[in-house]
């Protein structure tokens, strides 16, 4: 992962490490840290920082635009994010796992991420068990999903969803010979 770009992001839009460290709760070191590539943060930690810098959390893990392209709101109540503008990364970079973000928009106070996450055969999507303060909801679109959770795992199969309360410990792994997909809301 490469934060060179929050570095530039945060001061273009004139705004100090310790100002960045008050709006998220973070220590002025740390994000220091985020920004030399000496420390990986957390996706919550990334969300805070995005959300503080005013962009969608996504467009923080590629040298590509700041926001995802989309055609401008109808006026009549929607939006189109059309196929080619959606916004694919890899948060880890050890693995095959990659997140394709369809929409990522502000909802009142809080972020409604919707992606599509691909997971090679015999891979996890972080390689260990994670928290965040997110809910998550996951929907298997192809393949067979293992959601390892604190104190079991269970199997889901297409057409299966998960719902996951915020703070809960879980990874997705794919432990098959075939491909995995989910649709993955985050709010």
């Amino acid at each position: 992962m490469n934060f060179k770009k929050l570095r530039e992001l945060r001061k273009s839009k004139h705004i100090t490490l310790e100002e960045l460290g008050e709006k998220t709760g973070y220590s002025a070191s740390f994000l220091s840290q985020i920004e030399r590539g000496l420390n990986r943060p957390s996706i919550e930690a990334l969300r805070k920082i995005s959300e503080a810098l005013g962009v969608p959390a996504a467009s923080l893990f590629s040298n590509e635009a700041v926001s995802i392209q989309s055609e401008q709101p109808s006026g009549e109540g929607y939006t189109i994010v059309r196929n080619n503008e959606h916004f694919r990364y890899n948060p880890w970079e050890k693995n095959a796992t990659y997140y394709e973000t369809l929409f990522n928009v502000g909802i009142s106070h809080s972020n409604l991420i919707i992606s599509k996450i691909f997971i090679d055969s015999q891979s996890s999507a972080s390689g260990k068990k994670i928290a965040h303060n997110l809910t998550e909801i996951n929907y298997v679109l192809k393949g067979t999903a293992t959601i390892e959770l604190s104190e079991s795992d269970v199997t889901l199969n297409e057409g299966d969803a998960i719902y996951l309360e915020p703070f809960t410990q879980h990874n997705i792994s794919n432990n098959t010979e075939d491909g995995l997909i989910l649709l993955t809301l985050q709010f």
